[in-house]
């Protein structure tokens, strides 16, 4: 099942008022069509007739009770995330669990979790990707887009977070990280993967370029 709602925002562009359809939650099982419209991006989605695209901002858990996998988006400071984090004890869910600061970032989760493959080693493997890049800057954004091939593809932007390209690293890379990374692989009750963690468990196990 899902939960949408309907609620009235201006465009930020020419003003105009209008209805939006937003959805807090989602069953992949059960609205499909939702999944699809997130990796779209066509999800909580200000279309304008002015012709301006606006993403909304909102809190979202997503579920996918195949996978036994829940995320949520958590808009906000780190109360937040505190207390996404206390709902999801209080529900006493089992199963994968996230929480992420954005759509953009939990789009990128579900596309890590439809090819199969484990998000704290993925972040990892972005780390070292971006060390590896002119300048070496591991504050770049740099996304997870797809598994095909052999080949892992990543969406890399400039230091500005324009000018997206696509870039491409080796599966096997990934592969031999799950097994040498295992020391640091995330306790179930570690609900926040992401950069600054990938950082902190990467400096545990192998030194970082300078």
């Amino acid at each position: 099942m899902a939960l949408v709602s309907s609620t009235r925002l201006n465009c930020p562009a020419c003003g105009l008022e209008q209805d939006v359809e937003l959805v807090r939650s989602l069953n992949t099982r059960a609205a499909a069509d939702l999944k699809r419209k997130l990796l779209a991006g066509q999800l909580n989605l200000l279309v304008c007739r002015c012709g301006r695209r606006s993403q909304l901002a909102a809190d979202l858990l997503f579920h996918d009770p195949d996978a036994n996998y829940f995320c949520q988006v958590c808009v906000g400071d780190e109360a937040a995330f505190a207390k996404a984090a206390q709902a999801f004890a209080s529900a006493g869910a089992t199963g994968e669990q996230r929480l992420v600061p954005s759509l953009n970032s939990l789009v990128e989760k579900v596309k890590v979790l439809d090819a199969g493959l484990q998000d704290w080693a993925i972040e990892m493997v972005k780390v070292l990707l971006l060390a590896a890049t002119d300048g070496r800057d591991l504050n770049r954004v740099v996304l997870f887009d797809g598994a095909a091939d052999g080949l892992l593809s990543w969406v890399l932007f400039d230091g500005q977070g324009q000018a997206p390209r696509l870039v491409t690293s080796p599966l096997a890379a990934y592969q031999r990280g799950l097994a040498t990374w295992a020391a640091v692989r995330p306790a179930r009750t570690e609900l926040r993967i992401d950069r600054a963690w990938a950082v902190d468990a990467l400096q545990r196990v192998v030194p970082l370029p300078v």
